[in-house]
């Protein structure tokens, strides 16, 4: 079995189920809890995870905890080697962190964001270091926090269409961390993640193909067929080779993040409680709730 010992590849011990132990557990075909739809037939060796918090699938504490928790079933589960994340939310992957946890309250503390950002922390990294084989579908808009849920996956497919993506957190006030630009300027090239993140731009499909932000560009009902056809050829990979590989191709970003982070958390905290981000913030959520009108 797998066994997670810490928040990084490099100190994770895994044991290959399909050398070592001949019993398996395997999720019901379908599992449905308040914010996550799961899918998976007892045919197959991967799960279909659909994301399913209206309006706009946005992040905060219970969802990511929530996410946390069945990303763990998944990679405990024997028989499930891979994992497509996808929304069915129309016309929306994710819309990113919901920035009313970063709204400070007489009922939401600085405490709460340090525990709102550890949470993001947690699935964020677990997701980019899980031995399952991932795949986003991004059937919708995907801004900052959407787009780094995709970033954060072995292989990213999207509709095609008007739908925007990218880390457009500078929009809304919040610098992403070290971390967040390293991994952008990994899949796009250091400069084009310069102006990317700098400008907080938002990419159509077509044009977030040609920068390697996703892999693909299908038809919208083409997407999830176009991912499970994927997915099965990355699964003709043997485990062990391939999460190793994994393993060493990402270590070196996952031990800058490993070494900031309690560093991060309190620089997040402090920044979030600035007079100038609170207003900011206030004036990107009014120019939302009109743009919605």
């Amino acid at each position: 079995m797998f066994l997670r010992q810490s928040q990084t590849f490099s100190k994770r011990l895994f044991v290959f189920p399909s050398l070592l132990n001949t019993g398996k557990r395997s999720l019901c075909s379908r599992r449905t809890n308040s914010f996550l739809q799961t899918t998976k037939n007892s045919d197959s060796d991967f799960a279909i995870v659909r994301m399913q918090k209206p309006p706009a699938n946005g992040l905060n504490l219970e969802f990511l905890t929530e996410l946390t928790i069945l990303l763990e079933k998944l990679e405990d589960d024997h028989s499930c080697r891979g994992m497509i994340l996808t929304s069915s939310l129309p016309g929306i992957f994710s819309a990113g962190i919901d920035m009313a946890e970063l709204t400070l309250s007489e009922s939401r503390s600085p405490e709460h964001v340090t525990a709102f950002w550890r949470a993001l922390q947690t699935f964020i990294i677990n997701l980019y270091q899980t031995h399952l084989v991932t795949i986003a579908t991004i059937t919708g808009h995907a801004p900052a926090g959407g787009c780094l849920l995709s970033l954060v996956c072995d292989y990213r497919i999207m509709a095609a269409g008007k739908y925007t993506i990218g880390i457009s957190a500078l929009r809304a006030g919040l610098f992403p961390p070290a971390w967040i630009q390293q991994l952008l300027a990994d899949t796009i090239g250091q400069r084009q993640a310069e102006l990317s993140i700098l400008q907080g731009k938002l990419y159509r499909p077509e044009e977030a193909l040609q920068l390697g932000l996703v892999d693909k560009v299908v038809p919208e009902a083409e997407v999830l067929p176009a991912a499970e056809s994927e997915l099965r050829e990355w699964l003709q990979v043997p485990d062990a080779a391939r999460i190793l590989t994994k393993s060493n191709l990402r270590r070196k970003l996952l031990q800058t993040f490993e070494h900031n982070r309690e560093k991060e958390v309190e620089e997040i905290t402090r920044f979030v409680q600035t007079d100038s981000f609170q207003n900011n913030l206030k004036e990107f959520m009014t120019n939302l709730k009109n743009k919605s009108r």
